[in-house]
């Protein structure tokens, strides 16, 4: 098990959806794709990752008792921002 961790604490919106829709796009409407890679340059790859989240623990404590009832002790709320934001 590695002992590294994010530096930047970041969180990505991986949606799995939009990759399959990319390669039903591709795979449909172009018969021929030149080479292996050049799919890449018939998608956007914009649209299959979008949003990224950047947020300090504070931040994120604050945010998570403003929308939610159930009230979990720091070390808790800590572990889950740092299984979300800083784990690999």
């Amino acid at each position: 098990m590695s002992r590294s961790y994010k530096h930047v604490p970041c969180c990505k919106d991986y949606n799995r959806g939009m990759k399959k829709c990319a390669n039903r796009y591709v795979r449909r409407n172009y018969l021929v794709v030149p080479s292996g890679m050049a799919y890449k340059k018939l998608f956007c790859s914009w649209n299959i990752c979008d949003y990224k989240f950047l947020q300090s623990f504070s931040i994120y404590r604050k945010k998570y008792y403003e929308y939610n009832r159930r009230k979990y002790s720091d070390r808790e709320l800590y572990r889950m921002w740092y299984k979300d934001y800083k784990m690999k």
